[in-house]
């Protein structure tokens, strides 16, 4: 059997992508498929494909194929502990899930106050993403739909936000209500523009921005301090669940997008309770906390598309090209983690 942590710790990295897919609510444990179509070859795979295998004698093929059944094997025991009495794991993705003797618990993260502030600070991104498929003074047709039917939902969420038994009034923070109208205002006149005037002049998209950007950044604010209030009380609730050992044991995985990655909120947020070291990029300084970058379905070229896009969008709505290429969240995060979790409160130190 392949020692739980460093020798196999490779394997987790692949595993775990069949774990997150595995619907198993019974006490039998999960076992990721031999060959995850979309994991990273390790290190010793690639090393050992380094000569095509029909340049290989038989003899050498047939031990080539013998290294992999028995590595298959060994990935497959080692996967088998995993979400066990011998080894916890917590997943983040979209949601936390605890996986532990042969169980699954899930725990929603992400409230309806998190949802409306997100959905809310997409319309001036929205607005500012259609303009350069519009070069000429006019805008396309479909541009044109949408602006309408944007406009349309503007009004009918500036009429929740007055209506103090809406839903949506009930869930965001009254402080942030002002700023939403603001938003949202200021959107549906710089539509209502374009929509009779075609194409707004650089000057009168920068106004747009100046005067949208404080409600974006109040927002990313109050959403970043509600995912992670949502996810201690989570984690806390699970930690007083395990013992000292069984927590000592405890890995997490995070799925996060490639922009997100280095300052994703619930990864900082592990790094900080779990004390281990800040990841950055790459997974050299992974320990307790193993993060799987989730590019779905995207094509290499899609994804160069959306890197793209998003620079030219954050460049000129945020004022920093690459503050899409991080969790918008992060900064906001930073300063919250301080309040919920000090670096000098009990119940920090290390396992």
């Amino acid at each position: 059997m392949l020692p739980a942590r460093v020798s196999t710790f490779h394997l987790l990295r692949i595993a775990l992508l069949g774990l997150s897919l595995s619907a198993c609510q019974t006490a039998a444990p999960a076992v990721a498929p031999d060959s995850p179509p979309d994991a990273a070859p390790t290190s010793v795979e690639r090393n050992s494909a380094s000569a095509p295998a029909e340049q290989l004698a038989q003899p050498v093929r047939a031990l080539n194929e013998l290294f992999h059944q028995q590595y298959a094997s060994a990935r497959t025991d080692y996967v088998s502990r995993l979400g066990t009495e011998e080894r916890p794991v917590l997943l983040m993705k979209g949601s936390l899930t605890l996986m532990w003797r042969g169980q699954r618990t899930q725990y929603s993260v992400f409230s309806s106050r998190y949802h409306t502030l997100k959905a809310i600070s997409h319309v001036p991104l929205s607005i500012y993403v259609a303009l350069p498929g519009n070069a000429g003074s006019t805008l396309a047709p479909e541009t044109q739909a949408r602006f309408q039917s944007t406009r349309q939902r503007i009004a009918e969420a500036l009429a929740t936000l007055d209506d103090p038994a809406s839903s949506t009034r009930r869930v965001l923070p009254p402080e942030l209500l002002e700023e939403q109208r603001t938003l949202l205002r200021e959107s549906d006149t710089l539509l209502a523009e374009s929509l009779s005037r075609g194409r707004p002049s650089p000057e009168r998209l920068e106004q747009f921005v100046q005067a949208v950007r404080p409600a974006l950044v109040a927002n990313a604010r109050a959403a970043a301090r509600d995912e992670l209030a949502q996810l201690h009380q989570h984690v806390s609730a699970i930690r007083a669940s395990l013992s000292p050992a069984q927590w000592a044991r405890l890995v997490v995985v995070i799925s996060s997008s490639r922009q997100a990655r280095a300052r994703e909120v619930s990864l900082q947020y592990f790094e900080r309770l779990l004390r281990e070291p800040k990841q950055g990029e790459g997974a050299s300084r992974e320990e307790r906390i193993v993060v799987v970058e989730a590019f779905g379905s995207r094509e290499p070229l899609e994804a160069l598309a959306t890197h793209e896009l998003d620079q030219d969008a954050a460049a000129g709505l945020l004022g920093d090209k690459f503050r899409l290429q991080s969790d918008l969240l992060a900064p906001y995060a930073t300063e919250y983690l301080d309040e919920l979790l000090p670096s000098t409160a009990p119940g920090l130190e290390r396992h």
